[in-house]
């Protein structure tokens, strides 16, 4: 009872900040900006060519198709791939049947070459603004958590009062995670809303790899190993289900970030220390794993797992030029939090706040 009070207390300090006030003037704008781009990339469709939509026989070409890819897929999986080439070779044709066998069992047709997915455009999107915009809007509203009445002095009205620290600090985290967490899930819709709006609804069945893996190849005096996506494991999803569980992930990490964000307001007594120790820790771990891609060790960073959807689909391992799954991003995300926490709590645990 004294926790979810602490939490309500906490709660009601947050929406009255001015903080939110500007984060959520900082979401619009960004939802702005996708809305203008969006309207841009349909004006430059609309000056193509107008192409037909699928042929009503488009299901017996699904089919010849899908029987001709399952033709060569056998005769290939009979020898173990050992170049890049081959491996790519198999992968495509793994694709092509996972995909035509969907669009059989599910009586999905392409889309005209001239639409615009909007489904797909806000997938692309949330991607990269996991990485760059999301992360600082959370910073931004979770950022003086602790921080902030440590500055103004009003964080020793609430340790006097019969609450245990570590009770008023799970209470503060509890808004921290829970308000970022919601912040970005309804930012996610918002573009998906703003691009349905612009483009149409069309795409939602549309398929959507998960769970795929990326081996990378070393060919003999090359400087780089080459990447190739593998599809044995590859689920295909309806894109509408894709994009509620990549909503649900970027919640996720963003609960991550918060954590991070929350243990710097523990730290650094003061708001604006706070806020920029937490923006830098994030745009330094950006910038490391750019410049250090293809070590084992990029892996480890925090930053290189903000967008576990990316995990889940393949393209962190691109990003990093190692293989990467959504267990191993994850349970990275949940060390950083649980180490960082602690820190936090035994910290605010011994400081002595009263004659501070």
């Amino acid at each position: 009872m004294t926790l979810w009070r602490v939490v309500q207390n906490e709660w009601m300090k947050l929406v009255r900040r001015r903080r939110l006030a500007v984060v959520v003037a900082l979401a619009l704008c960004l939802v702005g900006m996708f809305a203008l781009g969006e309207h841009h990339e349909k004006q430059i469709y609309s000056r193509l060519p107008t192409q037909a939509a699928a042929s009503a026989d488009w299901q017996a070409n699904a089919k010849a198709e899908l029987a001709a890819a399952e033709a060569q897929l056998n005769l290939l999986e009979r020898q173990s791939p050992t170049s890049a080439g081959a491996a790519q070779t198999l992968a495509a044709l793994k694709q092509r049947v996972q995909e035509d066998r969907y669009r059989l069992a599910y009586d999905v047709a392409p889309l005209s070459p001239n639409l615009l997915n909007g489904w797909a455009e806000t997938s692309q999107f949330v991607g990269a603004a996991t990485k760059t915009f999301i992360p600082l809007l959370v910073v931004i509203l979770v950022g003086d958590m602790v921080a902030g009445e440590m500055t103004q002095g009003t964080i020793k009205l609430l340790v006097v009062r019969p609450v245990r620290r570590r009770t008023l600090l799970l209470g503060k985290w509890l808004v921290s995670v829970a308000s970022s967490a919601a912040l970005s899930f309804l930012l996610c819709f918002a573009f998906l809303g703003v691009a349905l709006a612009i483009d149409g609804p069309q795409g939602a069945m549309q398929p959507e790899w998960l769970n795929v893996y990326v081996r990378f190849f070393t060919q003999p005096g090359a400087l780089q190993s080459t990447p190739v996506v593998l599809y044995d494991h590859a689920v295909v999803w309806p894109m509408w289900q894709a994009f509620v569980l990549q909503s649900a992930l970027v919640a996720g990490a963003m609960m991550a970030v918060a954590s991070i964000a929350f243990t710097c307001s523990v730290l650094f007594p003061s708001a604006m220390v706070s806020t920029s120790a937490a923006m830098g820790s994030i745009i330094i771990g950006f910038v490391v794993a750019a410049m250090a891609r293809g070590q084992s060790w990029v892996k480890l960073l925090f930053t290189t797992h903000l967008s576990l959807y990316g995990d889940l689909a393949g393209g962190t391992a691109f990003t990093v030029g190692s293989p990467v799954t959504l267990a191993q991003g994850v349970a990275i995300l949940l060390a950083w939090t649980v180490v960082l926490l602690a820190a936090a709590f035994l910290r605010f645990g011994r400081q002595d706040i009263l004659n501070a």
